[in-house]
């Protein structure tokens, strides 16, 4: 048996493995922490700029969750390739001691249930990543666009059917979304929602937003029924 083959014999939770599981998430958070830099940089080469403010037009960004997802699925794709090395050597010193740690020895239906976890959870940040680099919504005099991975939607201001708003300072259990929040109910179905969870994006600027968007479309914003003061 090659000397890097993993060991048959299983071991308990060791200090030496928590040594290596402290290295690891240091590695994780590292890498994890430069792609939380570094995207915005990517970002801000494919989302256009707009003058925003309080005339606007206005471009919105995505929200803080797809940022996280897209951070943690380039470190997640990054981190074996920078321990791969490392990981070697600990294999080396695991067959020279011939034993490892391995939680799920033995039991291969829910190491099974862990691979399909994992790979699931990595699609679900794939798909951050992509709407993270290649979304956003632009609000300006033609009315509201949404430019998503696969295609981009032009909402004119007469196709709003309604504005419905949490104010600042209010929060909905319902939603579990705290104001200011503001959504526009398209007359197709859809709908558009803006709050501080975009990124760049100032309260002042969302105001001036809903301003602007009730004006053009002769509609009010009315107070979401369920909101209780924070």
């Amino acid at each position: 048996m090659p000397e890097t083959d993993a060991p048959a014999i299983s071991r308990s939770f060791s200090r030496t493995d928590g040594k290596r599981a402290i290295i690891s998430v240091a590695i994780l958070l590292v890498v994890g922490t430069c792609y939380w830099f570094m995207l915005p940089l990517i970002q801000s080469t494919i989302v256009p700029d707009a003058p925003g403010g309080a005339s606007g037009p206005w471009v919105l960004r995505p929200i803080l969750a797809f940022h996280f997802g897209a951070a943690a699925v380039m470190a997640s794709l990054t981190v074996p390739l920078i321990a791969g090395p490392l990981k070697r050597r600990w294999q080396h010193e695991d067959a020279a001691t011939g034993s490892r740690y391995d939680p799920l020895a033995g039991r291969p239906v829910a190491r099974g249930l862990f691979v399909f976890k994992g790979m699931l959870l990595l699609i679900v940040y794939a798909g951050a990543l992509m709407f993270y680099l290649l979304s956003w919504q632009t609000v300006g005099p033609d009315g509201i666009e949404q430019h998503l991975p696969w295609s981009t939607l032009h909402h004119s201001f007469d196709d709003i059917a309604s504005l419905e708003t949490i104010p600042d300072g209010e929060r909905s259990d319902s939603l579990k979304q705290n104001g200011p929040w503001y959504s526009i109910r398209l007359r197709s179905g859809r709908s558009i929602t803006w709050s501080l969870e975009n990124e760049g994006t100032t309260q002042d600027e969302l105001a001036a937003m809903a301003a602007f968007v009730a004006r053009r479309s002769g509609l009010a914003w009315a107070r979401r029924s369920d909101t209780r003061a924070r």
